[in-house]
């Protein structure tokens, strides 16, 4: 159960971007993608160390992430983020959390 929330102050108009990211998103925490969900706030008002210039804070959910993960998924998604909105990697916060099964609701029950 993949949840991705990206929210930068960068307006995104490539309508391939949410493809995309699920895409990679499945590919790299290694699960099916037709369990991935991506959220897209774009144009936001946002600042980092004081100045409004491009940046992205993520949000990355999944049951059994582990922390050997997060180093490769955080190069990965600054990857993306650069080669797609321009955003410098020392401009972006990845928040990344597991839950366990149980906490975690989809289709009228929990994944536990």
């Amino acid at each position: 159960m993949p949840y991705l929330r990206v929210e930068t102050n960068v307006d995104i108009a490539d309508e391939n971007f949410v493809v995309e990211l699920s895409k990679l998103t499945a590919e790299n925490v290694g699960k099916p993608e037709a369990y991935v969900m991506i959220a897209i706030h774009a144009d936001l008002k946002m600042s980092f160390g004081g100045k409004a210039d491009p940046c992205a804070l993520l949000t990355l959910k999944s049951l059994g992430l582990q922390a050997s993960q997060c180093k490769g998924l955080s190069a990965v998604l600054c990857k993306f983020m650069g080669e797609k909105l321009d955003i410098s990697p020392d401009r972006i916060y990845i928040e990344m959390d597991s839950h366990e099964r149980e906490m975690f609701g989809w289709n009228g029950s929990t994944f536990g």
